[in-house]
């Protein structure tokens, strides 16, 4: 996508075929001003990218040369493509490999015209054998597959420069199959991700693992599981990790992408290209920039528990010296193509690093409602339950399962449904976590102090959710967190948006002084069209007496928000209730327009809450000692409380208490 005066543009690339189809739904097509060397089909006398077959230079040749004259370099054969050519995989080190030492693998060109990911593994290689330092190649059983896909790529060379697929012939006049829509997890699990149709540039192939490319990548896998693998692709400046197959979906060992790939407001992967329009490279599920399925990350995640990455290198905007969209034809200019290769080379080195101990993450409660979601090491027991507490401070029992999806290669993400529930805390019996949400909206009717965005029916649960499409911010009220600690901010999201556009982004922002000054703390960027949920550590709200959260829409993005909530791993409302006798109130049943609530002084300041019968918090608040007294105002904003049953919950020094009220005015 590319915004021009304003209106943003699809970049297609399409054969006549597909550009009529496109006419009859009423899109104007038109060609676009495209780097010279993008389009023109090539002779193979470029400078620095090169072919697969071309004698003294080309992939094949170089590899050979390196090898003869290197001793830290060999080069073998996994395979041979339709038209007999190998597909060539380099180990870096020692001949031989180990079983004690944890591979290392990095692919290119899956796909036949991203040739900078070709050279990004051709000077992976180069720079290995001479710079790594000895000891980490002698700690590691490094590997590089630089073209997964031979036969398309010298096609690229000699008729078609933005040919993507395979060489196939289809049987039909159409040739080519996507070699990365090719793998056996979730292939052809519906046709977005995917295409059963021949001419498609996105054919899955007519059976899982068809492709004699993609069975040696199989048989490698099988022979060398690696424990982390970076695909290179382009374009785009992404850092991908699973899932990618459903939008929403998020793998078990989210944390662990996370530490090594960083995030949209702690990136890893910087781009210093000039005049790119990216500084730096997202990072985030597949299904950020759409929908994949019979791709090789997913794959070799499911299958050998691989923490497995997909490069998209390069923004693919624009050229320096001309400002042109370059796309797939990046320009073959060493000093742009080294660039490149800088700016990956320590995410690169970092993998290799990690791959002998993963980055560490930590146990912990995802969410509290509507759905419980545990992050427990792989090594752990299974929770023997979960101890629920509704909104009524009622305890139920629920069971938490982890299907094979959810069972990651450190850790396991254990779920209950608990929305007809009204969770509002949770205990994992057996392992030692708990969680309390403490504050909890959604844009349903009663809920009050919250400021900007639209109501939207698109709800995660209830009747509503939070909706911005332009450029908005949503505020929430100030709430009241002293004495509480371990806090973290709980929110349910989907958005729309296209990861092309940088600009498109939405922004999660806390204020500690109800809204003085106002920190960064999560982002969102590119499509993500399912719920999903995200936790937030708020190390600055500890006590804060003041905490607001805002979302910010920017750029277009269209972005829905449900179930946000302040939360804290420390609670304890799972201690044993005392008696409604130490509550006091003035009246019950209540026939005036307040009720005075007391309890008996304590130490540390006490925390009343009151509740609907059906479990939803009309107030929450902190009272500090020696005031032992809330008076509750069943008038206050000009809204009369209606009759019936309420909740009064107070909390102070460690005890819970709390007293039925009936409102009979």
């Amino acid at each position: 996508m590319r915004r021009v005066n304003g209106r943003l543009y699809a970049v297609i690339v399409t054969e006549p075929r597909g550009e009529r189809r496109l006419a009859t739904v009423g899109y104007l097509v038109e060609p676009v001003t495209i780097a010279a060397n993008a389009t023109t089909t090539p002779a193979d006398t470029y400078h620095v990218f090169r072919s697969f077959d071309k004698p003294v230079s080309g992939i094949r040749a170089t590899l050979a040369a390196w090898a003869a004259a290197d001793t830290l370099i060999h080069v073998d054969s996994i395979g041979a493509s339709l038209e007999g050519r190998p597909i060539l995989t380099v180990k870096i080190g020692a001949a031989a490999d180990a079983p004690g030492r944890p591979n290392v693998l990095f692919l290119g060109t899956h796909h036949a015209r991203e040739w900078i990911s070709t050279e990004m593994a051709m000077r992976l290689i180069r720079w290995l054998a001479d710079s790594l330092p000895a000891s980490q190649l002698a700690a590691r059983d490094i590997w590089v597959i630089p073209v997964e896909n031979p036969d398309g790529y010298q096609y690229t060379f000699t008729t078609d420069r933005l040919w993507r697929k395979n060489r196939r012939p289809n049987g039909d006049g159409t040739y080519g199959v996507d070699p990365n829509r090719n793998y056996p997890t979730f292939w052809g699990v519906d046709n977005s991700g995917s295409s059963p149709v021949t001419g498609s540039e996105i054919y899955r192939g007519p059976s899982s693992g068809s492709e004699l490319e993609t069975q040696a990548i199989v048989a490698f896998h099988a022979a060398h599981p690696p424990v982390i693998s970076v695909s290179y692709h382009s374009y785009t400046g992404l850092v991908l990790y699973p899932y990618g197959f459903r939008p929403g979906e998020l793998a078990p060992d989210q944390q662990v992408f996370q530490a090594l790939a960083g995030t949209d407001l702690a990136p890893f992967v910087l781009d210093s290209v000039p005049a790119s329009i990216r500084t730096t490279y997202h990072s985030g599920p597949g299904w950020t920039l759409y929908p994949t399925n019979g791709e090789y990350t997913e794959w070799a995640y499911r299958t050998h528990k691989t923490i497995a990455y997909t490069t998209e290198l390069t923004s693919g905007c624009c050229t320096p010296d001309s400002g042109y969209y370059y796309g797939f034809g990046f320009p073959d200019d060493s000093v742009l193509v080294e660039r490149v290769f800088r700016d990956n080379l320590p995410f690169a080195v970092q993998a290799i690093q990690d791959a002998g101990a993963l980055p560490v993450a930590t146990a912990r409660v995802e969410s509290v409602w509507p759905e419980v979601r545990v992050s427990l090491e792989a090594a752990a027991p299974a929770p023997a339950s979960l101890t629920v507490r509704n909104a009524s401070g009622q305890l139920l029992t629920r069971n938490a399962l982890a299907d094979s999806l959810w069972r990651g290669r450190l850790w396991y993400s254990w779920r209950s449904d608990v929305s007809v529930d009204t969770a509002r805390a949770v205990r994992v019996n057996g392992a030692g976590l708990t969680a309390e949400l403490i504050t909890l909206a959604g844009a349903e009717d009663g809920e009050t102090g919250w400021t900007g965005w639209t109501r939207s029916a698109e709800a995660l649960m209830g009747s509503w959710s939070w909706s911005a499409t332009g450029e908005d911010t949503l505020t929430s009220p100030s709430v009241d967190l002293r004495g509480r600690t371990r806090l973290w901010l709980q929110l349910w999201n989907k958005h729309r948006g296209s990861i092309y556009e940088p600009a498109q982004r939405g922004l999660v922002q806390f204020s500690p002084d109800s809204g003085v000054t106002w920190s960064s703390v999560y982002a969102v960027t590119g499509d993500g069209p399912g719920w999903y949920p995200v936790r937030v550590d708020l190390p600055a709200a500890s006590s804060a007496a003041g905490a607001r959260v805002r979302f910010i829409a920017t750029g277009g993005i269209s972005w829905w928000v449900d179930a946000v909530g302040f939360a804290s791993d420390s609670t304890n409302v799972f201690q044993i209730l005392t008696t409604t006798a130490s509550l006091g109130v003035s009246e019950n049943p209540v026939r005036s327009n307040q009720v005075v609530v007391s309890w008996p002084v304590g130490a540390s300041a006490a925390r009343v809450g009151i509740y609907t019968f059906t479990g939803n918090r009309l107030i929450s608040a902190s009272v500090t000692p020696p005031n032992n007294e809330f008076v509750w105002d069943l008038t206050a904003g000009g809204r009369r409380v209606p009759n019936g049953a309420y909740l009064v919950v107070v909390q102070v020094d460690g005890r819970v208490s709390r007293q039925r009220l009936f409102v009979v005015r």
